[in-house]
């Protein structure tokens, strides 16, 4: 590699069930350079001391950070950009963020080819980091320079969860004794420790040209 790359970092969290991992799927398919770290791939193994158990529900709680080997996946991210050939946007070229392009260009094929042209013409690899709590751990929400949050109502919530499998599967009543009441500290957390995230409701229609505006934003004014 002869040209340093440079790497611009997506961070997309939220509720479960709440189109995180739609969006990022989205992305990584509409851009094809770009690559996508999911944070389920650092739960704990099942039988890991570092678990929380629930006596109650003898069931461990899945739903909290220490769940996850965030240090592993911290590094993984590390070992990926930051060799001396990369470089990663910081906070300034973040705060550089505005939509440059006409208003009338609605149509996502369109703005998906202009990005991908961008981003190969300026030498820019998008990394997406996708998961329930990745703003809730800061070396991993310091490393995202666009930080997406999407949000459901608890009932709303509830009945995507119920149809979904999980391995191992929800108990009873684990849905009410740790899935929603720790999203809601998780989500209070980042509202209250974490700068310049965007919140997304999680019943509406996908925000993919809204996030695909910022990224050619982004892109544009590191060229520059």
């Amino acid at each position: 590699m002869t040209l340093k790359e440079k790497w611009l970092i997506i961070g997309v969290s939220g509720v479960t069930c709440g189109g995180k991992t739609t969006l990022s799927t989205e992305l990584n398919k509409m851009i094809p350079s770009s690559i996508m770290i999911s944070q389920d791939d650092y739960f704990l193994d099942v039988d890991d001391s570092r678990h929380t158990w629930i006596p109650e529900l003898n069931h461990i709680n899945f739903d909290i950070t220490s769940s996850l080997d965030m240090d592993k996946m911290y590094n993984d991210i590390m070992n990926l950009i930051k060799t001396k050939e990369n470089v990663y946007m910081n906070k300034d070229v973040c705060d550089t963020k505005t939509n440059s392009l006409s208003t009338e260009l609605t149509n996502v094929t369109e703005l998906t080819k202009l990005l991908c042209k961008k981003v190969q013409e300026v030498n820019v690899r998008i990394l997406i980091l996708e998961g329930f709590c990745i703003f809730n751990h800061s070396p991993v929400a310091d490393l995202c320079c666009l930080k997406y949050y999407f949000t459901l109502t608890r009932d709303e919530c509830y009945k995507r969860r119920i149809k979904r499998v999980y391995e191992p599967p929800d108990c009873p009543g684990y849905f009410e004794k740790c899935v929603w009441p720790e999203y809601l500290n998780l989500l209070d957390e980042v509202k209250t420790t974490v700068k310049d995230v965007e919140y997304f409701d999680g019943t509406l229609p996908s925000p993919i040209e809204k996030v695909l505006l910022d990224i050619y934003s982004l892109v544009e004014n590191w060229h520059k």
